[in-house]
C-alpha cells in the first residue's frame, strides 16, 4: 500500500470519528455554493439551483454521511427552499405510484418470512437437489436467486445466512477453506443476480420505474421487464455456475453429514401451516395479477390489493409490519423521484448531460452504453438505490438528446446498478457473507470483479442482439 493511501485512509477515518461529522456538513454546503456560482452555460437560475440540490443528495448518499432517509428528508427540504421547485409539485411528485408499489411489496415480503414459507422451500430445494458438491453449489446459488424474483434479496440473504452457514459447517468445512468461500459467494451472488429478475427483488426498479414514470408518463409492465431481465439473468447465474465450481472443487467435504443435517431440519418443520397456505395463496394470486392486469389496474394497486387480502385473511398483523418495513426508506425513494422531477422541468438534466457526456457521444449506442458504465461503476461506490437516484435524472436526458428509447436507458440504470459483487457498501448481500468469517474482503472483490465483467458483456449482448427480437430497441 502507498503512502498516499495510507494517509487517505487514515485521514478518512479521523474525518468519521462522530465529533468531526460537521467537516462533512460544511462540505455539503461548500458543494451547494460552488454548483451555484460557477457559470455553468445552459442552465437557467432554477436550473443550477436544482443541479446544486442534486449535487449535494449525490454526495451525502455517495459519503454515507447520514442515513439515506435523512438525506431524503434534507433533499425535500432544499427543494422549495432554495426556489429550486415549488413546494407543491415538490411532494406531488413524492406521493407516486412507484413509493406505494414499493410499500405494498415490502408489507407482503413480511408474512412470506414471518410465517416460514420461505424457509421451507429453501429448505426442501437444498435437500432435494443438494446430492454432490457441484449440484450443492448450484442449489445455493439458484435457491436465493428464485427466492429474490419475489422477495428483496437483502431479505434472502439474511434469511438464508444461517441454513448456509449450517450447511458449510456440516460439511465439515472451516473459516478459509475453498468449499465455504464458494458456498457463501453462492448465496450472495445468487441473491444480487435474481434480485434484477422482476419488479420484486429489489426496491431500485421501483425507483426507476417511478421516475420513467414521472419524467415521460411512459412505464414498462411486470412482465415486461421480467422478459427483457431474464437473458442476463440467466447468462449470470451460468457465469456465477462457473466461477463457483472452479473455486469449490480439490477440497474434502462432508456431504453425507450436510444432507442428514438438511433432512432433520425438514423433519422439524412439520407439515405447512394454515398461515404458510394462504400467504403463498395471496403471493401467488398477487404475481398473477401483476402479469395479467397490471397495466389496467395499475402495479401500485394491486400490491394494496394483496396488502389488504393479506389483513382479511389475518397471516399478517400490524405488529409484524412495524418490525420488519423499513419505514424510513421510502423519504429516500420518494425524494429522489422529486429530485428528478425537479432536474426535469426546470432542464437541468438536459444540461447536465450536454456539458458533460456530448464531446464524445453521438449515437443512441453510445449513450447507452456510457449509462451502463456509469450504473456498473457507481453501484460499487455506494448503495444500489442511491445510484438509482443518482443516474435516472441523466439517463434521460441522455434518452431525449440522444433518440435512446427511455425505457432501455431505464433498464441501462436499473439492471446494471443491481450487480454489485464486489463491496460491501453496495449491497447488504455482500456485508451479509463477508461478516460470516468465510468470505475475506478482498476475496469478495477479486472474484466479484470477474463477475462484474462478465455480467456487462452478458448484459450488452442482451441489449444489442436480444431486445430488438422482444420489442425493445435502443432507437426511442
Amino acid at each position: 500500500m502507498t503512502r498516499v493511501s495510507l494517509r487517505m485512509r487514515t485521514w478518512w477515518r479521523w474525518s468519521r470519528d462522530p465529533t468531526r461529522r460537521w467537516l462533512w456538513y460544511l462540505a455539503a454546503a461548500l458543494v451547494y455554493v460552488a454548483v451555484t456560482i460557477l457559470p455553468l452555460p445552459g442552465f437557467t437560475p432554477d436550473g443550477q439551483r436544482a443541479l446544486a440540490v442534486f449535487a449535494v443528495a449525490a454526495f451525502l448518499w455517495g459519503t454515507n454521511t447520514l442515513p439515506l432517509a435523512v438525506t431524503g428528508l434534507i433533499t425535500l427540504l432544499l427543494l422549495p427552499l432554495t426556489g429550486a421547485f415549488d413546494h407543491q409539485r415538490t411532494y406531488a411528485h413524492f406521493g407516486s405510484q412507484a413509493l406505494f408499489f414499493i410499500l405494498g411489496a415490502f408489507i407482503l415480503a413480511s408474512p412470506v418470512t414471518r410465517s416460514g414459507l420461505s424457509t421451507r422451500l429453501a429448505l426442501l430445494i437444498l435437500q432435494r437437489f443438494g446430492h454432490n458438491r457441484p449440484r450443492l453449489l448450484a442449489t445455493l446459488l439458484l435457491t436465493p436467486a428464485a427466492l429474490s424474483f419475489f422477495i428483496s434479496e437483502h431479505a434472502v440473504a439474511a434469511m438464508l445466512f444461517p441454513i448456509v452457514l449450517e450447511v458449510v459447517r456440516a460439511a465439515g468445512a472451516k473459516p478459509g477453506s475453498r468449499f465455504g468461500l464458494a458456498a457463501f459467494l453462492a448465496l450472495a451472488w445468487g441473491a444480487v443476480i435474481g434480485g434484477t429478475a422482476t419488479l420484486l427483488g429489489g426496491a431500485r426498479a421501483p425507483l426507476a420505474l417511478g421516475v420513467l414514470q414521472s419524467t415521460t408518463g411512459r412505464t414498462i409492465s411486470f412482465l415486461e421487464w421480467t422478459l427483457w431481465a431474464l437473458p442476463t439473468v440467466a447468462a449470470l447465474l451460468l457465469a456465477a455456475l462457473g466461477v463457483l465450481w472452479l473455486l469449490g472443487r480439490d477440497e474434502t467435504i462432508h456431504l453425507t453429514h450436510a444432507r442428514r443435517h438438511l433432512e432433520a431440519r425438514v423433519r422439524t418443520l412439520g407439515p405447512p401451516s394454515r398461515r404458510e397456505t394462504l400467504t403463498a395463496s395471496v403471493m401467488l394470486l398477487t404475481v398473477l395479477l401483476w402479469v395479467l392486469r397490471g397495466e389496467a389496474w395499475g402495479l401500485d394497486t394491486i400490491a394494496l390489493l394483496g396488502v389488504a387480502l393479506a389483513f382479511l385473511l389475518r397471516i399478517t398483523e400490524w405488529r409484524e409490519i412495524e418490525e420488519d418495513v423499513n419505514w424510513g426508506i421510502f423519504l429516500m425513494y420518494g425524494s429522489a423521484i422529486a429530485l428528478s422531477a425537479a432536474l426535469r422541468d426546470t432542464g437541468a438534466a438536459e444540461a447536465l448531460s450536454r456539458l458533460a457526456l456530448t464531446s464524445w457521444i453521438d449515437t443512441p449506442l453510445l449513450a447507452f452504453t456510457a449509462i451502463v458504465l456509469l450504473a456498473l461503476g457507481l453501484t460499487e461506490a455506494m448503495s444500489n438505490s442511491a445510484a438509482v437516484a443518482v443516474l435516472m435524472p441523466l439517463a434521460l436526458a441522455l434518452a431525449n438528446e440522444y433518440g435512446l428509447d427511455p425505457r432501455a436507458a431505464t433498464l441501462g440504470v436499473a439492471l446494471p446498478a443491481g450487480l454489485a459483487f464486489m463491496l460491501p457498501v453496495s449491497t447488504p448481500a455482500i456485508a451479509i457473507v463477508v461478516g460470516s468469517g468465510y468470505v475475506r474482503p478482498l476475496e469478495a472483490f477479486r472474484h466479484g470483479a470477474r463477475l462484474k465483467i462478465l455480467g456487462l458483456a452478458a448484459f450488452l449482448l442482451t441489449s444489442w442482439a436480444y431486445w430488438p427480437l422482444v420489442g425493445l430497441g435502443l432507437g426511442g
